[in-house]
């Protein structure tokens, strides 16, 4: 064989060596609204795609696509995972409330004081009440953050006659008929579009977990109240995964993302997050930025009253609508 024909045979082995590698590399993309320096993005997310990554001994890597880089805003973001724009997503469950009427029943107040209690309740019942959610995707994680707090721009609220007319910003449909049985009005849209709204006027309150007072949300700027002490909400977040992504992957890839996921995953995710919460809570007693209102028993019992009326009437019509409701929610005070 000629010297010529060897480099044509050594250079279509190094070619033909080149693609089989670039065939069996890869890299799943995770489409996080979130800002970078967000607490999952860098920590929940961060220690999935370390650990997945180690597990496979780097032949499965993960970018995780902060700040809207795969599609601004979160409401897309379900959409986004199920045809294919990423292979994986974190969004909000509230923000496509009608695929999820079961989901968003665990969130309503009175299921857990923390966001690992409520977090452990919903995989109590994920199998037999909510499954059936999610059959279009693969499930990573399910996870809530802390029980919400009044946070409002310039009203002191210390009893419900002071929310009365308040436009408050909910983050779910499920909400609302608690800040209407307060005699407020619920107003709707992206956390991204909070600061600008309570800034501007467009609402007089957010009723959102209290590590939002602070970065990278900055609550706090422009609001001057917190009010804490009802029985709030918990917010639902998921961690989906596209089905053809994940039919595509090894036994052996599987094998580790499941290690790295699901249950346990979950309530870590809730457990690590809800640490900003409390620390928010400690900096607002401190004065910084808010006014911290801690409700007496009998004032915030005031406002629980008013929310277990409108969560059963609620959870009542749902039933009627064909979404077991009340089960789901009896099922998670067990």
């Amino acid at each position: 064989m000629s010297f010529k024909s060897l480099t044509i045979l050594a250079g279509a082995v190094a070619v033909a060596g080149t693609l089989s590698f670039t065939a069996s590399a890869k890299e799943l993309k995770i489409a996080s609204f979130l800002p970078t320096p967000h607490h999952v993005n860098k920590v929940v997310i961060g220690d999935f795609i370390k650990a997945v990554e180690k597990e496979t001994n780097g032949s499965l890597t993960i970018k995780n696509f902060t700040g809207g880089a795969l599609g601004k805003g979160p409401v897309q973001q379900y959409k986004r995972v199920v045809e294919g724009i990423a292979d994986i997503s974190f969004g909000v469950q509230a923000y496509t409330s009608k695929i999820f009427p079961k989901t968003l029943v665990t969130g309503r107040p009175g299921l857990g004081e923390t966001a690992e209690e409520v977090t452990k309740r919903i995989w109590n019942i994920y199998e037999k009440h909510l499954a059936s959610e999610y059959e279009n995707v693969k499930v990573l994680s399910i996870f809530v953050n802390w029980p919400a707090t009044l946070i409002t721009k310039s009203t002191p609220v210390k009893s419900l006659a002071d929310v009365k007319g308040m436009k408050i910003r909910v983050t779910s449909p499920s909400d609302d008929p608690q800040i209407k049985a307060w005699g407020a009005v619920p107003v709707h849209m992206g956390v991204t579009s909070v600061y600008n709204a309570m800034n501007n006027g467009v609402i007089d309150a957010v009723y959102i977990a209290p590590s939002t007072l602070y970065r990278p949300w900055n609550f706090s700027e422009p609001a001057k109240y917190v009010t804490v002490g009802m029985t709030g909400p918990t917010n639902i977040f998921f961690l989906l995964m596209n089905k053809d992504s994940w039919n595509g992957l090894t036994k052996a890839e599987q094998a580790a993302i499941d290690k790295h996921s699901g249950r346990d995953f979950s309530v870590a995710a809730a457990k690590s997050w809800s640490t900003f919460d409390i620390k928010a809570m400690e900096t607002a007693k401190t004065g910084k930025g808010v006014e911290l209102i801690q409700l007496t028993p009998a004032q915030a019992k005031e406002f629980d009253d008013a929310s277990t009326a409108a969560v059963k009437e609620d959870l009542a019509a749902l039933d009627k609508s064909g979404v077991n409701a009340s089960e789901i929610y009896n099922d998670m005070k067990k």
